[in-house]
């Protein structure tokens, strides 16, 4: 067996690339040798105790990657020779150049696994660095989405083999139920952070207030910009129309509650809450942002794309959805249509051909 290594920041904090990265982990411990490797640990080492896969961190310590660089690039090569690992996977840009480091001198091949995108530019100029190095210098980088792929491939101008797309999978289990085409609720699901634009959901949502005072909005998720979110919510006097219902952990009963999904992100790297929502017999509503809705989104036959960052015409689309119950019926029909790219099956087969083209 292949002996792999998935490298992620810290397990323990159990982000997005985290999760990821432990479900990965799961699945291809039935056909490698997997170890997952956390670079910290800020909470907890339980958090990826997992059956069929090691488990190990670097430094328990959380420190600055510039600062220790080399004593951690020295512990992780350590590691890697010690455990004869063949591929190192580095999940985000974040541990890109600490694996590239800790893999020279060693048989292992590397894999940049690039979470987020190459448009969104949040994350400052060390983060764009280390994105450059990562696809210049791995093996190989894998997008989330076809259209990303080719941002790599035009930006640092990579060859097309260099560079691969594989989407992520969801262990989401949807609740089998018919469609309820009487709900009057629209559901929103998603980190309450700058780059899920819940400023522009607000401002649309006011719109839709207006002609639909009898529908309610629900967001969830919780982050950093609840406060400023739920200011908004009443300087546009939505109180009784949007309500941020917080972190669920059963998404999967509350979304056939509800009449179709909205999203408003400024980027997304692959959305799972948009994949989640269909997989649910919901329509959808979503920014046409960089990059990933295109893609999961099929424009007018499961839902409706919006071009980015368009306020008005989210909220002429939303009110739309809410007048023309035949059109989200129809769509509903539809949600599941070729859901099957998505399927883990068919996912975890394409990580399998990349480990065995490398090793």
């Amino acid at each position: 067996m292949k002996n792999i290594a998935l490298l992620v920041y810290d397990c323990s904090l159990t982000g997005g690339a985290e999760r990821v990265a432990i479900n990965m982990a799961k699945e291809l411990s039935k056909d490698c040798n997997v170890h997952l490797i956390s670079l910290f640990s800020e909470k907890s080492e339980k958090i990826f105790e997992g059956e069929g896969y090691y488990s190990a961190v670097i430094s328990k310590e959380t420190v600055s990657i510039t600062n220790k660089f080399f004593s951690l690039s020295k512990k992780l090569k350590n590691y890697l020779k010690e455990n004869d690992i063949d591929v190192l996977f580095a999940i985000t840009a974040g541990v890109v150049t600490l694996a590239l480091s800790a893999a020279k001198g060693t048989k292992a091949k590397t894999v940049y696994c690039e979470h987020s995108t190459l448009v969104n530019k949040t994350y400052g100029k060390k983060h764009e660095l280390r994105q450059f190095l990562g696809a210049k210098l791995a093996d190989v980088s894998v997008a989330l989405t076809n259209e990303d792929r080719e941002n790599f491939i035009k930006a640092y101008k990579l060859p097309q083999n260099k560079v691969r797309t594989i989407f992520n999978w969801s262990e989401f289990k949807p609740v089998d139920l018919e469609y309820d085409e009487n709900s009057k609720s629209i559901i929103s699901v998603g980190r309450l952070e700058y780059v899920k634009g819940y400023d522009m959901l607000v401002k649309a949502a006011e719109t839709v207030y207006k002609k639909h005072p009898d529908w309610k909005w629900d967001i969830y998720g919780g982050g950093s910009f609840k406060e400023k979110i739920e200011n908004d919510i009443k300087e546009r006097g939505l109180e009784n129309f949007v309500f941020l219902k917080g972190s669920a952990s059963d998404l999967n009963q509350r979304y056939p509650k509800y009449s179709f999904f909205v999203q408003s992100s400024y980027y997304e790297g692959f959305s799972l809450t948009l994949l989640e929502a269909r997989l649910s017999g919901l329509p959808t509503v979503s920014f046409d942002c960089p990059t990933g809705p295109k893609e999961i989104i099929d424009h007018k036959l499961n839902g409706v794309l919006v071009p980015s960052y368009d306020v008005e015409k989210l909220a002429l689309a939303v009110c739309e959805m809410i007048e023309n119950k035949e059109k989200r019926k129809e769509m509903a029909k539809h949600s599941k249509d070729g859901i099957d790219k998505f399927s883990k099956e068919r996912i975890k087969e394409q990580w399998l051909q990349l480990i065995n083209e490398l090793s």
